[in-house]
């Protein structure tokens, strides 16, 4: 088809096929085309649906199906023209940029789910999102498959119906086209309990072999200089990540102006890099305290030596790591756990945390939850992954007990090996 030009005068033709219904409906071919279109009025503005067809008995039996199912919908009540599910969601996406009300990395969360979502709202009006309707949407999600071929679990299936309540809560509240939020499905039972999937973390031992491996292979014969800046950085991406317990976002927003070596207020004065991190939780652009020790410290002092030129603006990390990191864990073969499950980048928050749990003398939830950046019921859920073993053997008091240092002014940061 030609488009239609500014200052086209051609006058549009429409040739009436039928008349139905004392007239209401109407089957129509407009400028000539041979498909057959119909049209009616309903609640107060003119519709129009194509048949698809173009021979006339065929047309007469869709355009009456679409014509009564409409003046059905209109008997119980439903606005034919209400907005879509599709647009309120928009909207919402829209209306979180502006207030900032959660973080970035939340409302991009949000973009990524209703990507995923968006082909099963197809035309759907806000107000046919009913028990019914949510009932159907989980369902067939859970047909679905993940990107390794395994079935999408019961807890990516609430945060689908997290997310439609959200843009639901916005429908009603702020956009006022809808009076109530439908009941959504519960998620009890053994087919759809959420049940807690901790990330696979590192123990000590395999946390020391994959650091070796790391820190070796940056010396290989025969690397281009770009390879061995990037497996350079990769190690102390490492190192700073376990060290302060990072998210992986956390780490790439770090900034040279973001980080300071410290002396801490424990007894041994002890060396430590605080960070100003811009992570999950910051709220219109104000980053959160973090703090890495022992192996952070003396990777960070590496870049300070290595980078003597760097501005207090530029990134500390400069490359991207996502598949260095996955490449490193294959070859210490320590991509997947016992379980089958993956290990990346974001498993080194962790293992930093669970190294905490695992080799401090007597391990508080509350604090490590505030040098990690969470609550203690996540350190609890998630992050504590530590084998009973240690805990009973801390009861009973199995572990030796080790003399005490002796006593220093400061104690300088603990190398990287000794983590």
């Amino acid at each position: 088809m030609i488009p239609r030009m500014a200052g086209d005068t051609r006058r549009q033709t429409t040739e009436v096929v039928a008349k139905l219904y004392d007239g209401k409906l109407r089957l129509e071919r407009r400028n000539g085309a041979a498909v057959i279109s119909a049209r009616t009025f309903i609640q107060g503005r003119l519709v129009r649906k194509s048949t698809g067809e173009s021979n006339a008995h065929k047309a007469t039996k869709i355009a009456t199906d679409w014509f009564l199912d409409l003046r059905s919908r209109e008997r119980h009540g439903e606005d034919i023209h209400g907005r879509t599910f599709g647009e309120l969601a928009e909207a919402f996406i829209e209306h979180a940029d502006q207030v900032r009300e959660v973080s970035e990395g939340q409302r991009r969360n949000y973009r990524q789910k209703w990507q995923l979502l968006k082909d099963h709202f197809d035309g759907v009006k806000v107000a046919n999102v009913d028990a019914r309707f949510l009932l159907q949407l989980r369902e067939t999600r859970s047909k679905a498959k993940t990107r390794d071929g395994k079935p999408v679990r019961p807890a990516t299936l609430k945060k689908d119906m997290d997310f439609v309540r959200l843009v639901l809560r916005h429908a009603k509240e702020i956009e006022k086209c809808i009076e109530t939020i439908p009941a959504f499905p519960s998620f009890r039972g053994e087919a759809w309990e959420v049940v807690p999937n901790p990330r696979p973390f590192l123990d000590h031992e395999q946390w020391v072999k994959l650091r070796k491996l790391g820190k070796a292979r940056i010396s290989e014969p025969g690397l281009n200089p770009r390879t061995q800046r990037q497996r350079q950085e990769l190690y102390w991406f490492m190192l700073i990540s376990v060290g302060a317990a990072l998210r992986v976002g956390e780490a790439y927003s770090l900034r040279w102006r973001d980080c300071e070596l410290i002396r801490l207020g424990d007894k041994d004065q002890t060396e430590a890099v605080h960070m100003r991190v811009l992570g999950k939780h910051a709220r219109g652009g104000h980053r959160e305290d973090g703090y890495g020790m022992f192996g952070a410290v003396s990777a960070f002092k590496a870049m300070k030596a290595a980078r003597p030129e760097a501005k207090p603006d530029d990134p500390l990390f400069i490359e991207n790591h996502r598949e260095g990191m996955k490449e490193l864990l294959d070859k210490a073969g320590l991509r997947y756990d016992k379980e089958g499950r993956t290990r990346d980048s974001k498993s080194l928050r962790q293992t930093g945390i669970s190294l905490r749990l695992e080799l401090g003398p007597n391990p508080d939830y509350r604090d490590i939850a505030k040098w990690a950046r969470t609550s203690p019921a996540m350190i609890a859920a998630f992050y504590d992954q530590t084998h009973p073993q240690l805990s009973v053997e801390r009861i009973v008091g199995f572990r030796p007990v080790e003399k005490p240092a002796p006593t220093r002014k400061a104690k300088p940061a603990a190398s990287e090996d000794e983590e």
